[in-house]
């Protein structure tokens, strides 16, 4: 049997408390909860969390200033759970460091799907921690950390799942949609700019290692072995 894991939920909202707290048990993980930012750092505080499932209206801080302390002091991975759902929220929050942005309302089924793939992600074998474009780049897919052209660069969770699915499908185009379903684990839409942002940040990551990530006009992406020339 799979070891439980720990499960922190930052909310105020009793309804959202009890509806997580729900499925979180269902899964046969342990849950706790904190109301506010104060409660939350104390809880982090206080012991390690396998996954922090965090809401940005709290009643005395946005969630997202708890970002840093989870990450930094509590190195404990984090999604978001908000009514605060535009394209610009979203991107903030994934830039952060949020695992996934997932917007209120939401249905117990669809959270437990979110939930149950952070922790199985979070503890699959780590045989497959490196994924290398020859001696290009080298990406340790656990610590995030990219080694390419000399330097190390530490990239955000949504950064590294798009390099990861870049990387493994190398020299063949990616689409919007898919992309969007690595990266946060929802369908693309018109008008959602986060693979574009993501990939900006990615380009600007691989500058002076010949590799670089191509548009592919009406249809998304491909990562090249060749720096392109624009």
């Amino acid at each position: 049997m799979t070891e439980a894991a720990e499960i922190l939920l930052v909310d105020d909202d009793v309804l959202i408390q009890l509806m997580v707290e729900d499925v979180v048990t269902q899964l046969g993980h342990r849950f706790t909860c904190a109301g506010d930012g104060a409660s939350a750092r104390e809880a982090l505080t206080a012991g390690h969390f396998d996954l922090v499932i965090l809401d940005r209206r709290l009643p005395d801080t946005d969630g997202l200033l708890l970002a840093q302390a989870i990450q930094a002091e509590a190195k404990s991975p984090f999604i978001v759970l908000s009514s605060l759902g535009s394209p610009d929220d979203q991107v903030l929050g994934l830039g952060l460091g949020a695992l996934d942005y997932i917007c209120k309302p939401v249905e117990p089924a669809v959270l437990r799907a979110r939930i149950e793939r952070h922790v199985a992600v979070r503890r699959a074998p780590s045989d497959e921690a490196i994924v290398a474009v020859g001696s290009r780049l080298r990406l340790n897919v656990l610590t995030r950390r990219l080694s390419v052209a000399g330097r190390t660069e530490v990239l955000s969770p949504a950064e590294t799942r798009l390099l990861v699915c870049l990387i493994r499908a190398l020299g063949q185009p990616l689409d919007r949609a898919g992309m969007s379903m690595a990266i946060c684990g929802r369908e693309w839409v018109y008008g959602d700019r986060t693979v574009d942002v993501l990939v900006s940040r990615l380009r600007r990551r691989l500058r002076g290692s010949k590799c670089g990530i191509v548009t592919v006009h009406g249809i998304g992406y491909i990562l090249t072995e060749d720096e392109p020339a624009d």
